[in-house]
């Protein structure tokens, strides 16, 4: 959750064969603690990996190791550290891997747990995704005209791949007072379909010309496969003006919102609404500089076939910020905020969607019962209050 882990590492899971499967994980050195003893003029971090792989079917401890490293720097340069290791897998199964990352210096860690899937060779896990440089990909997202790579599992004998193409421009969350509607799914019209073939190497190659999700499948028959994305260009940033003013749509009425889009000078309008809901320049810019916080943090962790600002944990965390409590399970993830078990406290439960596209889809349960809080939310903002 945004701002309750100071390391958010990133990875991703590659089946390099039908034995070993690789870890590839990456460490911003920003989030990391570097330190210098008296009288030594270069800083250091110490970094403990731990992992434990479990057998899903029955949970039986398959493979465990503890990885430790001392990355040194001057303490201005801003850098990744990537890695991986490989793990012992077999085919037809599935495990649970348990991966702590651990800053040593400033004794904090976090724990991820990874579902490994060696069911078939369709899912995502059978291709990694690499750039230019052939340096892997850990962001599912990218902008135009840029060149990558998907590798395929060395014994996948998949000769190709088909892209299936849509041109997403998709509603935003609405509030959690709404009614769901059982009956109203979210459909993505292809716009266009296109057969792509590996090369001697198990490489196949694409550029990204334009805005929009791009979802490669083993078949026709077969759409599990890796999804790539291309939403704006600074993407998960919000750096446009025209940006700025569609994530602002859940604090503004309708009639704000038209005027800002039609308004000749978008930044003064914009500036002008911020303003005028703070009282003086010093809390707007606080005002603005924590809810476009707020919406590019939801772009990094939500996102699924959609902005993650656009989605049902965006449009909560964005006006609530993040939760005192949070209990994920297998299907659901609940947000508490406030004391749990306390009357007052506000609790939202998300259910998790199966998606093809995207395995990061999870669904408000809405109720009218969120109706009051909702718009002492949203008061608060526009009173410039940050809720």
């Amino acid at each position: 959750m945004p701002g309750l882990n100071l390391i958010r590492p990133a990875y991703k899971v590659f089946h390099k064969n039908d034995s070993i499967t690789e870890f590839h994980f990456r460490l911003n050195s920003e989030n990391i603690l570097y330190t210098r003893k008296r009288g030594d003029s270069t800083f250091s971090s110490n970094i403990l990996i731990h992992y434990e792989l479990f057998d899903k079917a029955n949970e039986i401890l398959v493979d465990s190791a503890s990885i430790y490293f001392t990355d040194y720097s001057d303490n201005k340069t801003k850098k990744y550290l990537d890695g991986k290791f490989e793990l012992p897998s077999k085919l037809q199964k599935s495990y649970n891997l348990l991966v702590t990352f651990n800053d040593l210096s400033r004794d904090h860690y976090i724990r991820k747990r990874v579902y490994i899937n060696r069911l078939n060779y369709s899912n995502a896990q059978n291709y990694l995704i690499v750039d230019s440089n052939q340096n892997v990909v850990f962001n599912d997202y990218f902008k135009k005209n840029n060149q990558i790579s998907i590798i395929k599992n060395q014994n996948n004998p998949t000769p190709s791949l088909i892209l299936k193409y849509y041109s997403t421009n998709l509603p935003i969350a609405r509030p959690p007072f709404s009614e769901n509607d059982p009956n109203k799914k979210t459909e993505l019209k292809t716009d266009f379909t296109k057969e792509i073939t590996f090369d001697s190497l198990n490489t196949l190659k694409y550029i990204i010309r334009k805005k929009g999700l791009y979802h490669f499948q083993t078949s026709a028959f077969e759409n599990e496969g890796p999804t790539l994305y291309n939403f704006q260009e600074n993407f998960p940033k919000v750096r446009s003006i025209e940006n700025m003013i569609e994530a602002m749509r859940y604090i503004t009425t309708k009639r704000e919102f038209t005027l800002l889009n039609e308004s000749e000078d978008k930044k003064a309008a914009v500036d002008k609404f911020w303003l005028d809901a703070a009282g003086s320049n010093e809390r707007a810019r606080t005002l603005i500089r924590e809810y476009f916080n707020r919406v590019e943090n939801s772009n990094y962790y939500f996102t699924s076939y959609m902005e993650g600002w656009k989605t049902d944990r965006g449009i909560i965390y964005i006006i609530y910020g993040s939760p005192s409590v949070i209990y994920k399970g297998k299907g659901y993830e609940n947000w508490i905020y406030g004391e749990e078990n306390n009357v007052m406290s506000v609790s939202f439960m998300f259910s998790k969607i199966n998606n093809p596209i995207s395995s990061n889809d999870y669904r408000l349960n809405r109720s009218i019962s969120y109706k009051n809080t909702w718009f002492r939310a949203v008061d608060s903002w526009r009173s410039g209050r940050i809720y």
